[in-house]
């Protein structure tokens, strides 16, 4: 490879991973927006917000890879064009595809990083996000509370305080239960309290002592109100939520080669989708790159991110309409790359044509 030739995918590269952070910055302030939400309704631990996060950076790649592609190599030869060093490489004689060569090989090493994102990396992230939630859902009632605030449990339902916490024997105290079911509210304070687990199977408790009990309905107008007092109170806590059907997500690339069902298929064409918009993507930015004298140095890059768009959106509706027909045949998403692989030869040939 020449020396043009390693300069222009090394600076491709750099291009691309500086727009693949920049892009996987501004995903993940909107995952760890969605994980902070989570906390706060008790659904989640908070020490395990940044362990999510991390688990959640294979699909953050898989959306905004093949973009951070295309920007980076439009940034890349837009400034070679802008400093007319590519002026200077045609005419020193420098061939067409001497320069496709450099943008090809990065194109394809960048297509194959997503392929092992998407195949392998997603599904063990998968797996494990769903094993840290199971988790969290059966140690939620110590995990999730803090002492000396108030925190939200069980989706939002419960509110519980907690005075003062002893993690080794697991002993709460000045406790304050507030919890709403079915239109009625029921509220508990007691002196102490501490967690039981007759067996794994049976279920937790919260042995309360030297308390008092207070329900009422959601409407108070015309409503009972039932207090009580009491020695000692055993509450069953509400079975924790363990959804750990992972469906087709948990199938690494391979098992998804024939598959089986539509959901199936479908997962198939999604996982592959990244790969092929990254080779498209990446051989497209050479053609895009071109502008005439005194245009704009972003022209090229707006067109590109409206092109991305429509590449996209086409995209998730083949998926959708793979959803509703519950097909086993069909083209899936073949057409959608096909039409995109076309736009990107035509483009390339004009370029080709005027180089």
């Amino acid at each position: 490879m020449l020396i043009l030739q390693r300069y222009v995918l090394r600076q491709g590269l750099v291009a691309s991973l500086s727009s693949l952070i920049v892009f996987l910055g501004v995903v993940s302030a909107l995952f760890l927006a969605e994980l902070l939400g989570e906390a706060a309704q008790g659904d989640l631990p908070g020490g395990s917000v940044l362990l999510m996060l991390v688990l959640r950076l294979p699909e953050a790649v898989m959306l905004v890879g093949p973009l951070a592609l295309l920007t980076g190599m439009l940034m890349t030869l837009g400034r070679l064009q802008e400093e007319s060093e590519l002026v200077v490489m045609r005419s020193a004689g420098l061939r067409f595809r001497r320069l496709l060569r450099p943008v090809l090989v990065l194109a394809l090493f960048w297509s194959g990083g997503l392929l092992i994102v998407s195949g392998w990396l997603s599904p063990m992230a998968v797996e494990r996000s769903a094993t840290l939630l199971a988790d969290a859902a059966r140690s939620a009632m110590m995990a999730g509370i803090r002492p000396g605030q108030f925190d939200r449990l069980n989706q939002g339902r419960t509110t519980i305080y907690v005075g003062r916490i002893d993690r080794s024997s697991d002993t709460l105290g000045d406790i304050f239960i507030q919890h709403m079911e079915r239109g009625s509210t029921e509220m508990l304070a007691a002196r102490e309290g501490r967690l039981w687990l007759p067996d794994e199977d049976a279920g937790r408790y919260l042995l309360l002592t030297d308390g008092f009990q207070i329900q009422h309905a959601n409407k108070l107008e015309g409503g009972a109100v039932h207090e009580m007092r009491f020695a000692r109170n055993e509450l069953r806590l509400p079975a924790p939520d363990e959804n750990t059907d992972l469906g087709e997500a948990r199938f690494r690339l391979p098992e998804l080669f024939q598959p089986e069902t539509p959901a199936e298929r479908r997962e198939w064409h999604w996982r592959l989708a990244a790969p092929v918009a990254g080779l498209l993507l990446g051989v497209l930015a050479l053609p895009l790159s071109s502008r005439k004298p005194r245009q704009g140095r972003y022209g090229s890059i707006v067109i590109a991110l409206v092109l991305y768009l429509i590449y996209s959106n086409t995209v998730h509706g083949g998926l959708i309409l793979m959803e509703q027909h519950e097909a086993m045949s069909g083209p899936g998403l073949w057409p959608v790359h096909g039409g995109l692989a076309l736009l990107t030869a035509l483009l390339s040939w004009r370029y080709w044509r005027l180089w």
